[in-house]
């Protein structure tokens, strides 16, 4: 349902299928009921990165990055100095950032696509075992090899963040403060060895028991069995059907509107500002 969502909202920069879409993946975060405390620092990161990314292309490309809309009718509001790209040496000057109704809609369908994104992705690593990823592709029919490296994967940063815990207490248990290091960025990553080394070569160690676990094994021989074995209910099964029944509705959608300029069939190729805006 993630992929499928992904790929729909993508396909758009319509202010209103994208506010639906965010709504829609508002109502599916609620229902996994997680704190904030809980996800605070993962969604401080993702608002972060979001603000950075949207506002980054807004100034390097002066504004003009709308998807299907004509920038030459622009409503503009004002404008801001900057530097730009220049065609011709030295192709760095003066290059003013446009504000209008169309570009910072823009901006505001690019931030609401990627935290609706983030709001069904969100909840996967926080709701679901670890030893689960790897069941669940499986179950949908992918291959073993790339279902384990699925799992493996969604374990790997875990393992690390348990394993850096573990070394630091430890490491603190011997009279070693992470706090009170001192000296140049390149002194304290020198410092930080204790803490990194162990960690690194753990890791490396553990990476190799696996391999040998799989070996003896003999996995990727022939088919393999799953200790775990997940069912799909109803309502995952609905899920599932009504993210590609929407994904390829859209898609046909997006499709047709290419041999129209106006009317319902090319409403994915604009972007839905209410007419009194641009008056």
């Amino acid at each position: 349902m993630l992929l499928t969502f992904s790929l729909a909202v993508v396909q758009t920069s319509n202010f209103w299928f994208i506010l639906a879409g965010l709504l829609i993946a508002l109502f599916y975060y609620g229902q996994a009921h997680l704190k904030w405390s809980e996800t605070k620092q993962t969604w401080r990161f993702i608002i972060t990165f979001v603000t950075i990314v949207t506002i980054f292309n807004y100034v390097i490309s002066g504004g003009a990055v709308e998807q299907g809309v004509d920038l030459s009718n622009q409503h503009i509001l004002f404008s801001i100095p900057f530097i730009g790209f220049k065609q011709g040496f030295p192709f760095i000057g003066p290059s003013p950032v446009t504000f209008s109704v169309q570009s910072i809609t823009f901006l505001m369908t690019q931030a609401m696509r990627f935290f609706s994104i983030a709001l069904l992705a969100v909840p996967i690593s926080y709701t679901t075992a670890p030893d689960h990823f790897g069941v669940a592709f499986k179950g949908m029919g992918l291959p073993d090899k790339f279902a384990f490296a699925v799992d493996l994967s969604f374990r790997f940063l875990p393992t690390i963040v348990r394993d850096f815990g573990t070394t630091l207490d430890a490491q603190r248990a011997r009279g070693y403060e992470i706090d009170k290091l001192r000296g140049g960025i390149f002194g304290k990553i020198a410092r930080l060895a204790p803490m990194i080394v162990p960690v690194v070569i753990g890791s490396i160690l553990g990476a190799e028991d696996i391999i040998n676990a799989m070996e003896l094994r003999c996995f990727g021989i022939g088919k393999r069995t799953w200790f775990i074995k997940l069912r799909a209910r109803q309502i995952d099964r609905a899920l599932i059907a009504l993210g590609i029944l929407s994904f390829v509705a859209i898609t046909i959608l997006n499709i047709l509107g290419y041999f129209y300029s106006q009317g319902p069939l090319h409403v994915l190729h604009t972007q839905g500002i209410p007419p009194f805006l641009l008056q």
